[in-house]
């Protein structure tokens, strides 16, 4: 069985409008609100005894600051070795699925930060039932996939079982 944790980045500023898309940093609500979601994860999956995703993470700026965001709240995931990947810069779902479906079958537990729309439509594809509107910013979906390869996982829709969303707004897991 393997573990799918999709992060949506932080809520990024817009007060440098010369920035590229790219570069745009955290903005202070961002700030505040990685690290509750690091909290959050630190409680479902390291106090429940789970297992430690290996986190992937967009190249964007405010991608690495949500995923720097998260070890304040989860202090262990400051001693893993940064997997960005520029292939995770993407608002598509089905580079994602792609990129997923690639991704080394020895790893169990993978979390990636990235961004909308890309997210919420991969979202809906794992589990219809779900019907997410929109993973809000800081956002936390946990999957459980049956099957024992990404690929497998993750080409058919409704292979995904949502195990935890959490928004930092509501502050709760659900």
């Amino acid at each position: 069985m393997k573990q799918l944790h999709l992060i949506r980045h932080a809520k990024s500023s817009w007060e440098h409008p010369e920035l590229s898309d790219h570069q745009r940093p955290l903005n202070a609500r961002g700030r505040q609100a990685a690290p509750l979601a690091g909290r959050a994860m630190h409680a479902e999956i390291e106090v429940g005894g789970r297992e430690t995703p290996q986190f992937f993470v967009s190249t964007a700026q405010r991608a690495r600051e949500t995923f720097d965001g998260l070890t304040v709240g989860w202090p262990i995931l400051g001693e893993q070795v940064s997997n960005y990947d520029d292939a995770l810069y993407t608002f598509d779902e089905t580079d994602l699925i792609d990129w997923i479906a690639a991704a080394d079958d020895g790893l169990d537990s993978i979390a990636l930060i990235g961004h909308n729309p890309a997210m919420t439509e991969l979202a809906n594809f794992l589990c219809p039932t779900l019907a997410l509107s929109n993973l809000p910013t800081a956002g936390w979906l946990w999957f459980c996939l049956d099957d024992d390869s990404w690929d497998a996982s993750v080409r058919s829709s409704g292979k995904g079982h949502c195990h935890t969303l959490y928004t930092p707004k509501s502050g709760k897991l659900l």
